[in-house]
């Protein structure tokens, strides 16, 4: 049987980064972060994939092949986690579960594939689904993070709140629809599985740490150390409270966003 793992799937800005830091703070989980994002020393896999592919001299990117990397390579976390007496937890961005699926494949149905979600779910991971709903807070946020840093642990000076930005909509709508693309095809992939839930930013968070509802749905999934403490405070601030202020086009935002959840 597979080692037990934890699983946050999201779009970028939806507080992984703070949920994988108030789980290092407990003792029961360990967190990795987002190890399939290059380069090296920060990303765990790409270093496990170069000496994966040395050791198998045929390797020619299948999809059953990537599928047994994948799989190989959840186990080295979940060992190094181990030794720690934790289980391991990392994080998959929706941009991310395209990747894995063999490299010369057509895929296998209209809706996709993801072999990533597969391998998940054979494995019988542990899956958090963090949904930030608002799609014009997910864009906008993105775009301040790419200016005054992605992860803060100080407050926000008044040079930052100097900060003025104007949205593409063009832009901002194929990421809308990639987002709630993501997240549609998320929650097909999981319909069912045992060990799922579903959180949503900023509803998770209570000051540093967890809301109490949260950290006891995180409590209740299955491989989690009994008796022990899923998670603690995390010292990150939020990097774009201020959204409104600083998109310069912001009603615009929230009006592309109205006009993709409108029926019909």
């Amino acid at each position: 049987m597979a080692h037990p793992i934890l699983v946050t799937i999201a779009t970028q800005r939806s507080g992984t980064k703070f949920l994988g830091g108030c789980l290092n703070a407990g003792d029961a989980v360990r967190s990795f972060g987002e190890p399939f994002k290059p380069p090296p020393p920060d990303s765990p896999f790409p270093g496990f994939a170069i000496d994966w592919m040395a050791q198998k001299p045929g390797f020619a990117f299948r999809d059953s092949e990537m599928a047994a990397m994948l799989d190989a390579f959840l186990d080295s976390l979940a060992a190094r986690a181990a030794e720690q007496g934790r289980i391991a937890h990392l994080d998959v961005m929706y941009n991310n579960l395209g990747a894995f699926t063999g490299a010369w494949t057509w895929p296998l149905r209209p809706g996709g594939e993801s072999t990533i979600c597969r391998v998940l779910r054979a494995r019988g991971a542990a899956i958090i689904h963090l949904v930030r709903d608002s799609l014009a807070e997910c864009v906008a946020s993105t775009l301040i993070a790419e200016q005054r840093g992605y992860h803060r642990r100080t407050p926000l000076t008044p040079r930052d709140g100097a900060l003025q930005l104007t949205a593409d909509l063009a832009t901002a709508e194929r990421q809308m629809r990639d987002i709630l693309a993501a997240r549609a095809f998320v929650r097909r992939a999981f319909r069912g599985h045992a060990g799922v839930v579903e959180l949503a930013y900023p509803d998770f968070i209570d000051g540093q740490g967890l809301a109490p509802h949260a950290a006891a749905r995180l409590a209740a999934l299955p491989g989690l150390p009994p008796g022990r403490a899923v998670a603690g405070a995390c010292a990150l601030q939020p990097t774009a409270p201020d959204r409104a202020a600083v998109v310069t086009n912001w009603d615009a935002l929230v009006a592309v966003e109205a006009r993709l959840r409108a029926p019909g």
